[in-house]
């Protein structure tokens, strides 16, 4: 089993995108309204279920490498209010794991411990805490099978559990509250996530979801290439050297990765609807004798809640 730093590469640079994020099917689009900003109001006593998914591979065309993780994860979101702040509490019921194709974790083996984080937000929508993340770890790495509790237990740490929670956050809610609102309207974007370096965020369009009206954001990127080709290089290592190979002689000779990202959320509440970040990346690594590999990576996220109808 790789480390967390080798498997995660795009967990760490693309998961911000992880925010609170609602059903898939939309209603049919309300007329635009008046010129706004994104408010941060969320509804108190909103209960809701927020599922993510991600899928991360890499493969070498044309042989039988091939490394892949799937995760999907359900949450019981509920949103209380407590004197001069909001609290969102997440109850993780489902976590499914896949490695190789193999399922570590199906999906239904943590429910029972109910194993609850508390997102703590500011009333002007500041991120100021993530509790509760040492139960978290405790229930995912009691219900991990013995020979994996290890890696789990270092990818599932309490500590990485609250940075990426706070970063994804942040990520969702700094990004939008104050900024306009009406549809054409763009801002620069202040987050960046390893590799990539956000430029700006343009509002889309005005769409309905779930019977209330949206705004579809679009955010740009600019990719560090030679970064993003350091890390393809590292995982072929072992590629590399079972072909009897140097991996310290393999260079980088030709690489491109694209990502796409969008984000819809309410306006008048700041509660964020679907979301997707994808990135497709093609790599040429040369040995020292001319020989060349080519390395293919697909990363997708996609975000999808089910809130209750208005």
């Amino acid at each position: 089993m790789q480390s967390r730093k080798e498997r995660g590469f795009f967990a760490a640079v693309l998961t911000a995108l992880f925010v609170l994020a609602c059903g898939s099917s939309q209603s049919p689009p309300k007329a635009a309204e008046p010129s706004g900003t994104f408010v941060f109001a969320p509804r108190a006593g909103l209960v809701f279920r927020h599922q993510m998914k991600q899928l991360e591979e890499f493969a070498v065309t044309g042989s039988s490498f091939r490394e892949s993780e799937e995760w999907r994860v359900l949450w019981e979101v509920r949103v209380d209010e407590e004197a001069d702040r909001f609290l969102y509490r997440r109850r993780l019921v489902e976590l499914a794991i896949t490695v190789n194709g193999k399922a570590l974790l199906t999906g239904s083996e943590v429910e029972p411990r109910r194993a609850e984080i508390v997102q703590v937000m500011s009333r002007d929508g500041r991120v100021l805490d993530v509790l509760g993340t040492d139960q978290l770890t405790a229930a995912i790495v009691s219900v991990a099978p013995e020979t994996e509790r290890a890696w789990m237990a270092e990818e599932f740490s309490p500590e990485n559990l609250r940075e990426l929670l706070l970063a994804r956050a942040v990520d969702a809610f700094e990004e939008v509250v104050g900024k306009p609102s009406e549809v054409g309207a763009s801002w620069t974007a202040r987050h960046n996530f390893g590799a990539l370096t956000a430029k700006t965020i343009f509002v889309n369009s005005a769409l309905g979801c779930g019977g209330r009206s949206c705004r579809k954001l679009v955010r740009t990127f600019d990719v560090d290439q030679q970064l993003v080709a350091d890390v393809a290089r590292a995982r072929v290592a072992g590629f590399v050297k079972a072909q009897g190979g140097d991996p310290a002689a393999v260079r980088v000779v030709d690489s491109k990765l694209t990502v796409e990202d969008f984000f819809v959320v309410e306006p008048d509440t700041c509660h964020f609807h679907d979301a997707a970040l994808t990135g497709q990346g093609r790599f040429v690594l040369e040995g020292p004798e001319g020989g060349r590999i080519e390395l293919a990576l697909t990363s997708k996220h996609e975000s999808h809640a089910e809130y209750p109808l208005p």
